[in-house]
């Protein structure tokens, strides 16, 4: 089992020590902060699988907080609050996880919020990487692409004859065939 870690962003430190309670139970490694530029601070130096927030923390206020360490990709924020209303939902659409756990807490209800939200913003960061990473190949592709039908059309050859000059060239230079791509585009403008 992993042991995932937990910042637990409360200003009634009566709320933080029964979440902390609990959560210690489950063997989480728990830390605690107590208004929202800690609770920004603490993610920023800890980077924890999950954010617990009260709606109602002291300072920056906790949907500001929440998105502050979402959008830096800090972690993923889970809210606690005791009136779920129509304001409420609309800010949480715009979180990571659409999940949030009701007061008073109940221990099941909390173990599973906070097993999903972990395994969710894990999902959810792995098909992030993965766009990112078909991104970047297909820009290269498009790169190599290009420079290809450089070659082709300057010395008047096959493209799978300018795909093994620009193949050759970038093994000659040690580079990988987009930087290779990328200089024949540029040497051509």
């Amino acid at each position: 089992m992993n042991i995932f870690s937990i910042l637990i962003a409360d200003s009634s430190e009566t709320s933080r020590k029964k979440l902390c309670e609990l959560l210690t139970m489950k063997g989480y490694k728990l830390f605690q902060a107590t208004d929202g530029a800690g609770a920004i601070r603490i993610s920023r130096s800890i980077f924890p699988d999950l954010v617990i927030m009260d709606v109602n923390l002291w300072g920056i206020q906790a949907y500001e907080a929440g998105r502050i360490i979402e959008e830096d990709r800090l972690s993923t924020v889970l809210f606690v609050t005791n009136y779920a209303s129509k304001g409420f939902y609309e800010k949480l659409q715009n979180m990571n996880v659409y999940a949030y756990i009701m007061k008073p807490i109940q221990q099941e209800q909390l173990y599973q919020t906070v097993e999903f939200t972990i395994r969710n913003a894990q999902k959810i960061s792995s098909l992030e990487k993965k766009v990112a990473s078909l991104e970047h190949s297909l820009e290269s592709r498009k790169k190599i692409d290009r420079a290809k039908g450089i070659l082709m059309e300057k010395l008047s050859i096959s493209e799978n004859e300018a795909y093994k000059i620009l193949r050759k060239e970038s093994m000659d230079q040690c580079i990988s065939m987009d930087k290779m791509a990328e200089k024949i585009i540029k040497d051509n403008k």
